[in-house]
C-alpha cells in the first residue's frame, strides 16, 4: 500500500472503521461493485468500491486502482445510529454514522440505501 494511501485512509476516516468494524470475508446479499463512496465525509474512493447490504449488515470494500484492496468493513445494523440524506456528487445519497461514540461515517448512493435502508429499520424494530 503506498504512502498516499495509507494517508487517505487514516484521515479519511476509513482506517478507524476497519478498525472498530473489521469486515472478514464478504457476505451473502445485494452487492454492487464500482461505486463512489465517502468516508468521514470528507474522502472519497471513486468507482472502486464493493458494497454487500447482508441480512446482518453492511460490508464495504474499497479497491482502489494500483493502491491495492484495502481492509474490509462489515458495519452490523445496529451500530448505523444515523442516516442523513445528502449528495455524493449530483446524486441522492445516504450518510450513515456508524458506531456509539460515532466512529465515523459512510456515505452512500441512494439505490443502495433503497435496498439496506429497511434491513437496517427491520434490525432496530427486533432490537438487533
Amino acid at each position: 500500500m503506498s504512502i498516499f494511501t495509507r494517508a487517505f485512509n487514516k484521515f479519511g476516516g476509513y482506517d478507524g472503521l476497519a478498525e472498530r468494524f473489521p469486515g472478514g470475508p464478504e457476505p451473502q446479499g445485494q452487492r454492487w461493485d464500482r461505486q463512489c463512496v465517502e468516508f468521514g465525509g470528507r474522502m472519497r474512493y471513486d468507482w472502486c468500491v464493493t458494497i454487500v447490504a447482508a441480512a446482518d449488515g453492511l460490508w464495504v470494500q474499497a479497491r482502489p486502482p494500483a493502491q491495492g484492496t484495502q481492509a474490509a468493513i462489515f458495519v452490523p445494523w445496529a451500530e448505523i445510529r444515523e442516516a442523513r440524506p445528502v449528495r455524493l456528487y449530483w446524486r441522492k445519497a445516504a450518510r450513515l454514522t456508524c458506531g456509539e461514540p460515532a466512529a465515523g461515517s459512510i456515505t452512500v448512493w441512494r439505490p443502495v440505501w433503497d435496498v439496506a435502508g429497511p434491513l437496517w429499520e427491520a434490525a432496530w424494530r427486533t432490537g438487533g
